[in-house]
């Protein structure tokens, strides 16, 4: 995915006041750019004023890595924090703020002193991943600047200005999060003219980066191990040739592919009871991991099965409870990897 914007350029001066940033965080010494296209190797065609109908994106220019100058730690999915702010004639008017938004490095970042992302892009060619929890587990694709898009936030047409802060809450030795001085930040502002005329267009943007991002940031290179090597299906109520009835039933909007058992050890069936210890359901302990094909595009996910309690000690038959998708989109894969 790529991405398309609008430029300015910022410069970050070593102390705050210099800088115009707020004396209770420690500036990153670097620069924050902006444009209407998607940054390349320089800041060439940065801007400080958009229009609401542009795209736009940023690049950060520092005087040391990445890593060391927002003293990264994360050893998995590491990120940065960005809060987005929205002033008109100097009075701020709503803000998304950094606790709830993180966005994704790669590892080839951490050494680097440059970082191109996204504020404003183009559905269509997105790179940024951001998220709501710093896990990256669940919340992807809540664009900051897309999401202050509101009546609160802009009354009316007109002129706004929107401050982008970039950060990292960091911690001390003892893992607690230590005062907001000390967080390493780099922050730059860009004027934003604001058209009602572009609301419909914005909120359509916003949701479609949502399902993109959902969908596109985390994908499988291959099929995952348990593929190569499933648990065994071996109980009678639960064949190969059963559970692929089973899929095939239940998720007719499907078109499966592959599937396997994960590993478990111990019983492969467990009971669950209601508050009175009462059954409810006799659960297959294992996950069925599935390669399946759905609008064109294939997807990986998980699958639970279950058999609902009817009553004098029977059950019901073997069918899907859950997917991994009735809580966040699978992760996708190229249809021609599914080997």
């Amino acid at each position: 995915m790529a991405l398309t914007g609008v430029a300015f350029l910022l410069t970050l001066a070593i102390s705050a006041g210099a800088s115009g940033l707020p004396a209770q965080n420690t500036p990153v010494e670097g620069k924050l750019y902006f444009s209407n296209q998607p940054f390349g190797s320089s800041n060439a065609g940065e801007k400080t004023s958009f229009r609401s109908n542009e795209y736009i994106y940023a690049r950060m220019e520092l005087s040391n890595t990445i890593k060391d100058a927002f003293k990264v730690t994360a050893t998995k999915n590491p990120y940065l924090q960005c809060t987005t702010t929205i002033l008109q004639n100097g009075e701020e008017l709503g803000s998304e703020t950094g606790s709830m938004n993180f966005f994704l490095l790669k590892e080839t970042d951490l050494n680097s002193k440059n970082l191109n992302f996204d504020v404003l892009p183009d559905p269509s060619k997105v790179t940024t991943v951001f998220s709501m929890l710093e896990d990256f587990s669940a919340g992807l694709g809540f664009f900051p600047l897309y999401n202050l898009i509101d009546p609160r936030n802009f009354p009316s047409a007109g002129k706004y200005q929107v401050r982008v802060r970039i950060y990292i809450e960091t911690k001390n030795a003892w893992g607690s999060y230590e005062d907001e001085a000390k967080w390493p930040t780099l922050e730059g502002t860009f004027d934003f003219d604001f058209s009602e005329s572009d609301i419909a267009t914005l909120r359509k943007n916003r949701e479609a980066i949502r399902d993109i991002t959902r969908e596109n940031a985390f994908r499988y290179d291959q099929l995952p191990d348990v593929f190569r090597n499933p648990g065994p299906l071996n109980d009678p109520k639960a064949t190969a040739a059963k559970i692929s009835a089973i899929l095939k039933r239940d998720l007719p909007e499907r078109v499966i592919l592959k599937f396997a058992a994960e590993k478990v050890s111990g019983v492969q069936w467990h009971i669950a009871t209601d508050d009175f210890g009462l059954p409810k359901y006799r659960y297959f302990n294992p996950d069925i991991y599935v390669a399946y094909k759905m609008d064109g595009k294939c997807y990986v996910g998980t699958v639970t099965l279950r058999e609902v309690y009817q009553g004098g000690g029977t059950y019901g038959p073997l069918q899907v409870a859950f997917t991994s998708a009735s809580e966040q989109h699978d992760k996708g894969i190229d249809c021609a990897k599914v080997k």
